[in-house]
Parts: structure tokens; C-alpha cells; sequence
């Protein structure tokens, strides 16, 4: 929950088609709403699971320490933040319009996002034991060599001790310039061991450049031969267990 927000326009439009066009007339800021439902989801996320965390004096004084940081985006949580963010879009709509057509998008969706949450808290709330932090971006440098110029998309995540991986960084692009090789490196994270990299010539066809995590602090050069066809990258961690009426669920 603290990587970033669960979803973002393009996922809104598979509930709403015209969600886009919709906020373009009206002059609502979308990724303002979708910060603004991560921030009302995460907290109503953390009133549960301190309800669970007695802490000291039953005060929940773990819980607040860590927050919302260990909590998995689970499917049922993500559709959650994507109706919760649509109602409070048609809500400032209406407001703003006095028409009941938004008034009736914004009743359905706070519907729908009242079933999503129930659905999400008895399904469980999904943690993680040990939290691997979105990475950043990375860093890019040349060597020489012999490839052409040529404009590479990357993304990068962190590797826990266990072999754990976070969820990979945004993508960005570096272009290169003719009879040199392209290097990449990552400022280090606490915690970790590792990084992956994914590269590719097209932002949606990225692959796995490394056959092992690298070690921190190392430098990945990219050989001559180019690309390798490995895996893309995943959605981050699953969780370890699951908090859901009272009780403490493991995986599995």
C-alpha cells in the first residue's frame, strides 16, 4: 500500500469507459483522486488491522508504528481503491453540476465500493512478514563498445534475503549513442540483497537481464550481444498471511 497508488487511469476505464473524457470536461484532476482514494482506502486498512493489533496497553503501538508499509495490494483491494476512486470522482461532479445523472454514478459506486470493501475484509487483509520497497529509478552510464545507438525502456526491483521481490520501479527510457554499451546501476535500499533488471525496445516488452539477483552495489553492463528473452516483470510480493475476522490466516 505504500509503493504507490493501486491503480491507475487506464485500469479506471475498465470500469468506466469514459472516465477520462468525464474528468477532461469536468476539470478533475485524476491522479489527485486516485492519491486521494489510496489515502481513504490505506486508512480504513489500518483502523481493521489496529482493531487486531492490541500492542501496548491495547493501544495497537505496533500496528501504527509499521502502518499500512507490510500490506499487500490483493486483487480484492485493488478493485476496492478503483471504485472508491470512481465514487469520489462523481462525487465532486455532482456537487459541482447539481446533475442527476452524476448523482446516480455517484450512488452506484459507493455501492459497489461498499461491497468491495466488505469483500475485502472477509477475504483478509494480505501482509508481508519482511516488506521489499518499490525500487527507484535507476541510474544509466556508457562504456565503449560496438552496439549502435539505441533506446532502451527499463525498470528495476528489489530482492529480499529470501529471494523475496518487490515490485519493479516505473519504467524509464535511456538512449544510447553509437559504439558504446549501455550500463545500469541502483542506489542501494536497507534490507535488501539484490536487484533485478528488465529491459526492453518497447515499454510493454520488457525481460529479465539477469540470470541471478545483483548483488547491491554492483554495476549491470549490458553485453554486446544485446537483449535476452527473459521473464517479465511480476506484480511484487504475495502475502505471507492473511488478517480476516479476527483471525491471523497463512498462506496455504
Amino acid at each position: 500500500m505504500t509503493d504507490g497508488n493501486p491503480n491507475g487511469t487506464e485500469e479506471l476505464r475498465v470500469y468506466e469507459a469514459s472516465i477520462l473524457s468525464v474528468a477532461h470536461v469536468e476539470g478533475i484532476n485524476l491522479d489527485a483522486k486516485l492519491g486521494l482514494a489510496t489515502e481513504e482506502v490505506s486508512q480504513e486498512v489500518l483502523d481493521m488491522l489496529l482493531g487486531h493489533d492490541p500492542g501496548p496497553a491495547g493501544l495497537g503501538g505496533g500496528r501504527r508504528a509499521v502502518g499500512v508499509s507490510d500490506v499487500v495490494v490483493t486483487p480484492q483491494v485493488k478493485r476496492w481503491h478503483a471504485l472508491h476512486t470512481l465514487g469520489v470522482v462523481y462525487r465532486d461532479v455532482y456537487h459541482n453540476q447539481l446533475n442527476d445523472r452524476y448523482r446516480m454514478k455517484w450512488e452506484e459506486y459507493r455501492m459497489l465500493t461498499r461491497e468491495a470493501r466488505e469483500q475485502s475484509m472477509r477475504f483478509g487483509i494480505g501482509l508481508v512478514t519482511a516488506p521489499i520497497p518499490r525500487a527507484g529509478l535507476p541510474g544509466f552510464s556508457l562504456v565503449a563498445g560496438v552496439t549502435p545507438a539505441t533506446t532502451y525502456y527499463a525498470r528495476v526491483s528489489w530482492v529480499g534475503v529470501n529471494g523475496e521481490e518487490g515490485i519493479a520501479s516505473y519504467s524509464t527510457t535511456y538512449q544510447t549513442l553509437d559504439n558504446t554499451e549501455l550500463a545500469v546501476d541502483i542506489t542501494a535500499a536497507a534490507g535488501v540483497a539484490g536487484w533485478n533488471l528488465y529491459m526492453g525496445l518497447h515499454y510493454d516488452a520488457l525481460a529479465l537481464q539477469n540470470s541471478a539477483p545483483i548483488p547491491v552495489g554492483t554495476t549491470f553492463l549490458l553485453p554486446p550481444t544485446g537483449l535476452v528473452a527473459g521473464s517479465a516483470p511480476g506484480n511484487g510480493q504475495s502475502p505471507d498471511v492473511y488478517v480476516a475476522g479476527g483471525r491471523l490466516l497463512r498462506r496455504g
